[in-house]
């Protein structure tokens, strides 16, 4: 009796437990945008609609990534297809659920992860409240994708998905504003090594870590990680921390803040349209050239340039071609009076 008494009301806790979670799933995915244009930040949802297992170098990363990485500038100059897939506050919990998706149809050479994401939790979260809130909201598209009724017609939560939507900036925000209200002898000295130890990253960010690169492993892509030239969010404490992380996993890691060990040039007078929070067009540009020169120099990528099946890949580099010289008009006009302002201010 006393056996029985203890069963039936555990099976109907648990049938109500499964009922729930399989509606809160169903309603989740009902809530999911049916195009990939809207089912990231920025266009990350792009690479979903590019024809499959044509992209070989992936960068993963918050709004650094998509403001900072232009892909297009590699297929241009090198024929290296690329995508920059960045989203606000994009976590390295984010990071590798992404890609269990990204790599059902893509498959990468290199897997580029920015080392911010390593740092990344909302203001007022601790790391365990961030790894909370970002898992629940990849293996629960409800939590996700919460808010998306508000911008959604009865008649969309019964269409079929359509993720074809295409990109041609592969990821990249192009940004020609042109902002340095911040320019002082503290932002230049924000690399300062003095005293510094390697900020602390929790256990479960580390573990994710090898997620990803383990996942990495299994699809046969190689991962490293970079960090994005951000004088107000990255300090040579997080350097430190993120090089320990890159040995430990066994990738390799190119910090592109230190002036000394990549000169890329980064001038935060007229690099930034923030102050230097994030690259405008200009600084997006060298740091974009810096590590195309680094990926084709040490790793096999091969130049798609005219071959059959890349065909879309010229059409867009001839319009990204096009539209630059506008964008970046734009912005070297801007800095040119920026630095003008600053003469004459002293």
């Amino acid at each position: 009796m006393l056996t029985k008494s203890w069963i039936r009301p555990a099976l109907r806790t648990a049938a109500f437990l499964l009922a729930l979670l399989v509606a809160v799933q169903g309603v989740g995915h009902l809530m999911m945008p049916t195009s990939n244009r809207h089912l990231s930040g920025y266009t990350a949802g792009g690479v979903l609609g590019e024809k499959n297992n044509t992209v070989d170098v992936l960068v993963m990363g918050d709004s650094n990534t998509a403001q900072g990485i232009s892909p297009m500038e590699w297929y241009h100059a090198r024929g290296v297809t690329g995508y920059a897939y960045g989203e606000g506050w994009l976590s390295i919990y984010n990071i590798y659920y992404r890609l269990l998706q990204i790599f059902k149809e893509q498959s990468p050479k290199v897997v580029v992860v920015s080392a911010d994401t390593v740092y990344s939790r909302r203001g007022g979260d601790t790391y365990t409240a961030a790894a909370v809130r970002e898992i629940s909201g990849e293996v629960f598209p409800l939590v996700r994708f919460h808010d998306e009724w508000k911008n959604m017609h009865l008649t969309e939560y019964f269409k079929e998905n359509d993720y074809t939507w295409r990109d041609v900036n592969k990821g990249f925000a192009p940004i020609t504003d042109v902002s340095a209200n911040m320019y002082n002898a503290q932002v230049w000295n924000y690399m300062n090594a003095e005293g510094a130890k390697a900020e602390y990253v929790p256990a479960q960010m580390k573990w994710y870590l090898r997620r990803i690169r383990d996942l990495c492993r299994k699809h046969g892509a190689e991962m490293m990680m970079i960090a994005v030239p951000a004088c107000t969010s990255w300090n040579y404490s997080r350097s430190l921390g993120a090089a320990e992380l890159a040995v430990e996993l066994g990738v390799p890691y190119v910090d592109y803040n230190l002036r000394e060990e990549n000169p890329i040039g980064i001038d935060w007078r007229v690099d930034t349209p923030d102050g230097g929070n994030h690259l405008n067009v200009l600084g997006a540009q060298k740091l974009t050239d810096a590590l195309g020169e680094y990926l084709t120099a040490h790793y096999a990528l091969e130049d798609h340039r005219g071959q059959p099946g890349y065909e879309e890949w010229d059409e867009d580099s001839a319009r990204y071609q096009e539209a630059k010289q506008e964008i970046w008009g734009c912005a070297r006009q801007e800095a040119d009076h920026q630095l003008q302002v600053l003469a004459e201010n002293g």
